[in-house]
């Protein structure tokens, strides 16, 4: 018998990390358009986000590598019956995630690290994000270059990072409404709905037989 078929849902942890993580990201995302975009005295100008935005992306940071470190110590449900092609865009678009999820904040630790700025966390402490003593070192203008360097490409994985978060809701979408499978419900608190009860008695069967 194959155990990774008896994985039907994705744990507590697992799901706690996955919402958590994507109401930050939103969140970061949002505050960054903010002191990106507007100017102060804007409608939409707030003084704080950019300090916020870096808070925010310390705790994204964080949670991503505990979420990536929990995904390999656990396997997840197995993906439904699909065609190859979907499988693959399936595999492809989780790890790309995952990727963004770590890389992205990272790059702006990095960027902060440069710049030799401390972070204030959500006002209550200023914390100088550890430096690597390799960047640290570094000469002004390699610090102005290697800044530079990182945080375009800050910019464009954040960019990207989104369209493939709404790949994946649209996607989870896709197979709640149209292929009426539990990719979506299982990544939900648990509620035992006709639809999640067919499919596990389904997939009890047929692991009998």
């Amino acid at each position: 018998m194959n155990s990774r078929r008896l994985v039907t849902r994705y744990d507590a942890v697992a799901m706690s990390l996955h919402w958590l993580i994507a109401v930050l990201i939103l969140f970061d995302f949002a505050l960054a358009m903010s002191f990106s975009r507007f100017n102060p005295g804007d409608a939409l100008y707030v003084p704080a986000t950019y300090d916020l935005h870096m808070a925010v992306g310390l705790c994204v940071l964080i949670l991503s590598v505990a979420r990536v470190i929990w995904r390999l110590m656990h396997r997840p449900p197995a993906l439904p019956d699909m065609a190859r092609p979907l499988r693959w865009l399936a595999r492809a678009s989780h790890f790309l995630l995952y990727l963004f999820i770590v890389v992205a904040p990272a790059t702006g630790w990095l960027v902060l690290s440069l710049r030799h700025r401390a972070t204030s966390v959500f006002g209550l402490f200023r914390w100088a994000w550890p430096s690597l003593p390799a960047l640290a070192a570094m000469p002004r203008p390699d610090r102005v270059f290697w800044h530079d360097q990182l945080l375009r490409l800050h910019i464009d994985m954040s960019y990207v990072g989104m369209s493939l978060v709404a790949l994946h809701v649209s996607a989870a979408l896709y197979h709640h409404f149209s292929r009426r499978d539990d990719v979506l419900t299982r990544m939900l608190p648990r509620r035992r709905n006709r639809l999640s009860a067919n499919l596990a008695r389904e997939r009890s069967a047929t692991e009998i037989s």
